[in-house]
C-alpha cells in the first residue's frame, strides 16, 4: 500500500512540474528606482510574488546628463543588486552606467548585467554613450545566457531591435532588454515598436517599456511593477501589433513620395500604385465618412533610402504607408487632431515588394483607437527574387500610421559626427542628410519648375539669332 501511495505522489508530482515547465513568470520594474536603497525592496516584493526574472528600469538620462553620481556608485549597485538577487533567489537584470577614462576625457559606459539566483554576474552587454567613442573598451557582442527554469535568453539594448538583423538569433525565443534609447523615427520608438517586433518575431520581450508576448501582444496590467506569465516558446496565438496612443504625433515626411487620397473616389474603392525611385506601393482604399466636416487629409506614402534613427546612426529602410496628416503633408505630418476625423476605413491593402536579403518587415498599426485582431492580416511571401509583403485592415478609424517598415540592414552607416546639442547631444554634419534620391528628387523639381521658361527663353535666343 505504501508503494502505490508513493507511485501515486510521484506521478502527482510529475504532472505538476510538466504542466508548469512551459512558462515563467516575468516582472518589469516601470516605476523610478534610481535610489541605491530602493533596489533591494523592489527585488524582495518581486520574489514575493514568486517572479522568475527581474528587469530593473535603466537611470535617468536627464540626471546623466546633469554629471549623476550614479556611474561613480557603480560597484556599490553591483554589490547591492547582487547581495538582493541571492538573497531572495531571483534572476535580475540591470542596465547601469559606468565611467572610464579614454583618451584623456571621462567616457560613459552603458552595460546590462545579469544575475542569476546565487547574485553572480552571468552576462554583461557593454556599449560605449557615444557610439562615435574610440574607446578600447568597446562594445561586447549580443549576450545570452540560460536558466535554471529552461530558457535561453537574448540580452538587448532598445536600439537593437533596429540596429541588429537579429536572425542570428532566431532560435532564441526570449529576450530581456532594458537600456535608454530616443528613436528619431516615431513608428520606431518605443511602446509600439516592441509591441509589432514581438510580434513580428514571435519571441517574448520582456523589456522596460513592458512585457510583450510574442504574436499575442503587450502581458500584465499596467502597475509599477508588471507581472506576466509568459510561455517559454514564445506565443503564436493572433493579437494585433497596435498602440493606442493619446498623445500628439509627428513625423518628417519629406523624403517621401507622397499621393493625396482622394476621399470621394475612395467612398467607392480606390487603386493606387505610390513609387519613390524603383520601389513602389501599392495600396487599395475604400473609406465610409458620415457626412460631417473632416479636418484630415490622408496620405499614400512611399519611401527607399537612409533615415535618421538616433545617435549617429542612419539606417536604410522601406516604407510603405497611409498618414493622415493635419497641415502640409508634404514636408511634416503634425497630428493633433485627429481624434475629429469622421473617415472609417472599410478597408485598406497595401503590397510592396521589399529587399529579400539582410532585410526585415514589419507591420505598422498606430491609433487613438484599439484594434481587434479578426481586423488586421499580414503576410509575407518570397516572389520574383524579392519579399512581397502584404498588410490588410478592416473597419478601422483614427488611424495615425498605418503600412509596412521595412529595414535594408545593407545601406546602415555610422557618422563620423560628433557635435552635441541641447536637446540629445548630439547633431549632424549636413552631409548626412543629403541622400542620392534627395539630388534626384530636387533635380526632377527644379526640371518640372523651370523647363517651361527655359523652353520661352531658348525661343527667344534663336529667333534673335
Amino acid at each position: 500500500m505504501k508503494v502505490l501511495v508513493n507511485i501515486v505522489v510521484l506521478c502527482l508530482y510529475v504532472g505538476l512540474t510538466m504542466s508548469t515547465t512551459d512558462t515563467y513568470k516575468a516582472g518589469v520594474v516601470t516605476r523610478d528606482t534610481a535610489s541605491i536603497d530602493a533596489y533591494a525592496p523592489t527585488i524582495r516584493d518581486a520574489a514575493k510574488s514568486n517572479v522568475d526574472i527581474l528587469v530593473l528600469p535603466p537611470p535617468s538620462m536627464s540626471e546623466i546628463s546633469k554629471s549623476s553620481t550614479e556611474p561613480d556608485n557603480y560597484d556599490t549597485i553591483v554589490k547591492t543588486i547582487s547581495a538582493a538577487a541571492k538573497e531572495y533567489s531571483i534572476y535580475v537584470v540591470s542596465h547601469l552606467i559606468e565611467k572610464i577614462r579614454c583618451q584623456e576625457k571621462t567616457e560613459l559606459i552603458r552595460s546590462n548585467l545579469v544575475f542569476n539566483r546565487q547574485g553572480t554576474i552571468i552576462s554583461v552587454y557593454r556599449k560605449p554613450q557615444d557610439s562615435a567613442a574610440k574607446c578600447n573598451v568597446t562594445a561586447t557582442e549580443i549576450g545570452s545566457f540560460i536558466t535554471d527554469f529552461g530558457v535561453t535568453f537574448g540580452v538587448l539594448m532598445p536600439e537593437d531591435l533596429v540596429l541588429q538583423n537579429l536572425e542570428e538569433l532566431k532560435d532564441v525565443r526570449n529576450f530581456v532588454l532594458t537600456g535608454n534609447w530616443r528613436s528619431e523615427i516615431p513608428v520606431l520608438a518605443p511602446p509600439q515598436f516592441f509591441t509589432t517586433w514581438a510580434y513580428t518575431t514571435g519571441a517574448n520581450l520582456v523589456s522596460t517599456s513592458g512585457v510583450f508576448a510574442g504574436k499575442a501582444g503587450r502581458s500584465g496590467s499596467d502597475a509599477d511593477v508588471v507581472l506576466a506569465e509568459l510561455k517559454k516558446d514564445g506565443e503564436v496565438s493572433m493579437a494585433h501589433p497596435t498602440t493606442a496612443i493619446k498623445t500628439s504625433y509627428s513625423d518628417d515626411l519629406s523624403q517621401y513620395t507622397i499621393k493625396p487620397l482622394d476621399l470621394v473616389a475612395s467612398s467607392r474603392g480606390v487603386q493606387e500604385t505610390v513609387c519613390h525611385g524603383h520601389f513602389c506601393c501599392r495600396f487599395y482604399v475604400k473609406t465610409t465618412s458620415d457626412g460631417s466636416p473632416n479636418s484630415v487629409n490622408y496620405g499614400l506614402a512611399a519611401f527607399e533610402g537612409i533615415q535618421h534613427y538616433g545617435g549617429q546612426h542612419n539606417i536604410g529602410t522601406q516604407n510603405c504607408a497611409l498618414l493622415p496628416c493635419v497641415g502640409n503633408y508634404k514636408r511634416t505630418c503634425d497630428v493633433g487632431l485627429v481624434n475629429s476625423t469622421t473617415i472609417i476605413f472599410d478597408e485598406i491593402r497595401i503590397t510592396g515588394n521589399f529587399k529579400l536579403r539582410n532585410s526585415a518587415q514589419y507591420p505598422v498599426i498606430i491609433s487613438t483607437d484599439t484594434v481587434s485582431s479578426n481586423q488586421f492580416k499580414f503576410t509575407k511571401r518570397t516572389f520574383n527574387k524579392t519579399s512581397q509583403v502584404s498588410i490588410k485592415l478592416n473597419e478601422a478609424q483614427k488611424l495615425l500610421n498605418f503600412g509596412i517598415f521595412g529595414r535594408d540592414f545593407s545601406k546602415d552607416h555610422v557618422s563620423d559626427a560628433n557635435n552635441y546639442d541641447s536637446d540629445n547631444g548630439l547633431t549632424y554634419n549636413i552631409t548626412d542628410y543629403i541622400s542620392s534620391d534627395n539630388v534626384v528628387e530636387l533635380f526632377d523639381y527644379l526640371w518640372i519648375k523651370l523647363r517651361i521658361p527655359i523652353f520661352i527663353v531658348s525661343i527667344y535666343v534663336l529667333e534673335m539669332m
